[in-house]
C-alpha cells in the first residue's frame, strides 16, 4: 500500500532527481518522474530513464549543479591523480575530518545529498587540507607520483588544469592560483591547490 501510494512516488522522485541533477529538483521533472513510478508500478529503472532521458539534466541551470560530497571528492581526487591506495585508516581519517565518517550516520536515511550540508568555512579548509595532503604524499596509505614541474610556471599549471579539469575554470580561480606560482617546482602546491578549487568540489 505505501509502495504505491502517490506520495511515496514524489517522495521517490524528489529524491532521485536530488540526486542526479541538482539540490534544487525542477518539479516539472519530479512531477514526471512520479508518474512513471506510477505508472510502472515502482520501477526505479524506469524512474531513472525518465531522469537520465530529460532536458532538464543536461540544462545549464543543473550542470555540475551538485557539490561532491567528502567520500565522493576524495574518491575523485585519488582517481583523476592516479594514486596507489590502500584505502585504509589514512583515508578514513580524512573523510572524518571533513564531516562524512564511515558509516557513521545514526540514522538509516544517510548522509544529506545536499550543498549546504557541505559548504562551510570548516568544512572547505578541511577540503584544501586534504588536496595539499593528497599532492604532498601525506595521507597514509596513499601515493601519488607527479611529474617534476620545472620551466614556465603558467604553463605547468595549464597541464595540471587539463589533467584535473579538463580546463574548465573560472578567471577569478585561476588568477587566485597564478598567485599562488613562484616555487621552482610548483607541481605539489598547485596540484593541492586546484584540488580545493571551487570547480573540482562540484560533481
Amino acid at each position: 500500500i505505501l509502495a504505491r501510494h502517490p506520495s511515496t512516488a514524489k517522495f521517490i522522485a524528489t529524491k532521485l532527481v536530488r540526486h542526479f541533477g541538482s539540490d534544487n529538483p525542477p518539479p516539472a521533472l519530479v512531477d514526471r518522474v512520479a508518474k512513471t513510478y506510477m505508472k510502472t508500478n515502482g520501477d526505479i529503472r524506469e524512474s531513472l530513464k525518465a531522469i537520465f532521458f530529460s532536458d532538464e539534466l543536461y540544462s545549464a541551470e543543473a550542470y555540475r549543479a551538485k557539490i561532491s560530497r567528502p567520500f565522493e571528492l576524495v574518491i575523485s581526487a585519488i582517481r583523476t591523480l592516479g594514486a596507489d591506495t590502500n584505502g585504509g585508516p589514512g583515508t578514513h581519517q580524512w573523510l572524518a575530518r571533513m564531516g562524512e565518517p564511515l558509516y557513521g550516520f545514526q540514522t538509516p536515511n544517510g548522509y544529506s545529498d545536499s550543498s549546504e550540508s557541505w559548504v562551510n568555512t570548516g568544512g572547505l579548509l578541511e577540503r584544501m587540507n586534504f588536496g595539499l595532503a593528497l599532492a604532498g604524499n601525506r595521507v597514509q596509505g596513499t601515493r601519488v607520483n607527479l611529474a617534476s614541474a620545472n620551466g614556465d610556471q603558467s604553463k605547468v599549471l595549464d597541464e595540471y588544469l587539463k589533467t584535473i579539469l579538463a580546463g574548465e575554470i573560472s578567471a577569478s580561480t585561476k588568477e587566485a592560483l597564478m598567485k599562488q606560482l613562484g616555487q621552482s617546482d610548483p607541481a605539489t602546491k598547485v596540484v593541492g591547490l586546484i584540488l580545493g578549487t571551487p570547480e573540482f568540489q562540484r560533481q
